[in-house]
């Protein structure tokens, strides 16, 4: 007769969360229990599985001296109670006691209601008995005299100090309810969106074998969906006569989930993987082209339309095996647990996938509330070069950019950056994707100690040639620019210069003169790289004139330029991008 398997349960909420990783889209969540078996079968039941688990990315490894037979994901019908987290529970204990209030305030409104309608009441009854003709026979119920005008005054008095006392408790109740009303609803819809289906629990079944029984160690690991991060960062810019300038970098990851597993005390690690992307390249397939031949249409009869069969996804929870579902993660750190490896009744596969990966320091508590939570991932200190650019044809302002090398090992990913200028906020930027040893340029706003004057364009037009008579017209800018700052400033200035589309328009530049050095160079800025001292004109046919300006120091750029062509033609300047 075979013996009876022994069942260990375990919720959920009360196994160790050894490790939690942040995907873009969803998180792996990774809980490790220690569970003492006796000889033969035994199967350890880990139950109230959050709604949001994908069955498929379940996994679980052991180590002891047992073998591992089969690993279901299991659906059990159960009360509402059944399945719910402590969280969950709290948050339905503090709804019943908030109703518990607003009955109390909806009875308390109640009895001042009705209280001001007796009020009412007698001063209707008082004020008609004043003013109505008694009938015939019928006795005065209200004479006017010294007396009974003093006792009027008295009733009236005390009606307007009881009314008025009254009706400011009636509103001060209804606002009451108007706030309960408003916690219970968010109460509501936080229990909505942490509880599990009523109708069923989700449960994690691990069915082991041990010969001598003893004590294993499981760690389970699975996905969840609903949960997401994204980077952000604080640059603080400074400047010390001594030092010069400095800049600090904090990295932050900043986490949202509504998994409806609260994260406490979890050790985190942001990833940049995609889980849910395979690793297999697709398959190209032939090309044809051929002549397109109509089908002649049918006589006497419709065509009936084609039907397509919906395919029915159905997944086996009763007989799955999990730990051999593509794209699955590798582990973060190697497992340093006393007991051995142990056997496996199943083989996983795993794929591996190429990603940047952030382990947080300090574990952090992340609750299920779909609520912002920035974490640190690492400061760095960084040397910047500050470089000044700008458009005066837009723009006269001169903006100020900083030329930052991270020579971290962390690579930066796009995101938003707060800037501070001396600890004073000073701008938004962006910052895109950037490698380590790569350079990036971050924008610090406009720099009003470096001015431009941008004077009225000279413009003149000539009729040239003798056989052929061509217009020349001449395009004269002069640009002036001051530094009033301590220090020297590397700025520079771009500016148009016409790209004609057409052979018989010709442009030609007279000022300023181009570095034949840098006719092939590549848009530094764009690159993130310091200009060179000179002019060339960039891959937007665009003219960057870049110099170094010296303390209180004023110079003025000359740009000039002419555009010939056919005389009797009409040419149009016209912005692309």
């Amino acid at each position: 007769m075979s013996q009876p398997k022994k069942v260990h349960h375990f919720s959920v909420h009360d196994i160790t969360l050894t490790s939690v990783t942040v995907f873009n889209d969803r998180a792996e969540v990774r809980r490790s229990l220690s569970v003492r078996l006796v000889p033969g079968i035994n199967e350890v039941l880990i139950e109230n599985v959050t709604n949001q688990a994908d069955a498929e990315s379940i996994r679980v490894d052991g180590h002891g001296a047992a073998v591992m037979h089969d690993v279901q994901f299991q659906y059990k019908p159960s009360l509402p109670q059944e399945g719910c987290s402590p969280k969950v529970k709290k948050l339905e204990e503090e709804l019943k006691k908030l109703q518990s209030e607003k009955d109390s305030a909806e009875d308390r409104q109640k009895v001042l209601k009705r209280q001001v309608e007796v009020f009412d009441e007698i001063v209707a009854q008082v004020g008609e008995s004043v003013v109505r003709h008694p009938a015939a026979g019928e006795v005065v119920p209200f004479t006017v005299s010294d007396e009974s005008l003093a006792n009027l005054k008295k009733f009236f008095l005390f009606y307007e100090d009881n009314s008025v006392e009254i009706r400011q408790k009636l509103r001060e109740s209804g606002e009451e309810i108007r706030v309960l009303d408003e916690k219970l609803k968010k109460i509501t819809c936080e229990i909505d969106n942490a509880q599990n289906n009523g109708r069923f629990t989700r449960h994690i079944s691990v069915l082991l074998e041990s010969a001598e029984g003893g004590d294993v160690e499981l760690d389970v690991n699975y996905q969840v969906r609903g949960a997401r991060w994204f980077p952000s960062y604080d640059i603080r810019i400074g400047s010390e006569p001594s030092k010069g300038t400095n800049m600090k970098l904090i990295y932050y990851g900043n986490i949202e989930q509504h998994t409806g597993e609260d994260w406490i005390d979890a050790p985190l690690v942001l990833s940049t993987a995609q889980p849910s992307c395979g690793g297999n390249i697709p398959e190209l397939g032939t090309q044809v082209v051929e002549i397109n031949k109509p089908t002649p249409p049918a006589i006497g009869f419709r065509p009936m339309p084609y039907m397509f069969a919906a395919k029915k996804h159905a997944a086996n929870f009763d007989s799955g095996l999990f730990g051999n579902s593509e794209g699955q993660l590798g582990d973060v750190s190697p497992s340093s647990s006393p007991y051995p490896s142990m056997a496996s009744a199943f083989v996983a596969a795993q794929d591996t996938v190429l990603s940047t990966v952030f382990v947080i320091a300090r574990p952090a508590t992340i609750p299920s509330d779909s609520s912002e939570h920035k974490v640190t991932v690492t400061s760095m200190d960084m040397k910047p070069t500050m470089i000044h650019e700008s458009i005066p044809s837009k723009n006269t302002n001169v903006f100020l950019t900083a030329s930052v090398l991270n020579s971290s090992q962390f690579p930066l990913l796009p995101g938003q950056a707060n800037v501070y200028l001396n600890n004073s906020f000073n701008a938004k930027s962006n910052i895109k994707a950037v490698s380590p040893n790569e350079r990036f340029l971050c924008s610090l706003g406009v720099d009003p100690a470096v001015k431009i004057v941008y004077k009225p364009a000279h413009k003149f037009s000539e009729q040239i040639g003798l056989l052929t008579k061509c217009l020349s017209i001449t395009h004269e800018q002069r640009i002036v620019i001051k530094n009033t700052k301590s220090e020297k400033v590397l700025i520079t200035i771009n500016e148009h210069v016409p790209k004609s589309t057409d052979d018989k328009i010709k442009v030609k530049l007279y000022s300023p003169e181009l570095d034949p050095k840098m006719a092939n160079a590549v848009d530094s800025m764009k690159k993130g790289e310091l200009p060179s001292i000179g002019a060339r004109l960039n891959s937007a046919h665009n003219l960057e004139w870049t110099i170094n300006l010296e303390p209180n120091e004023e110079t003025e750029l000359v740009v000039k330029w002419t555009v010939e062509y056919p005389s009797g033609e009409t040419v149009e300047y016209r912005e692309e991008f």
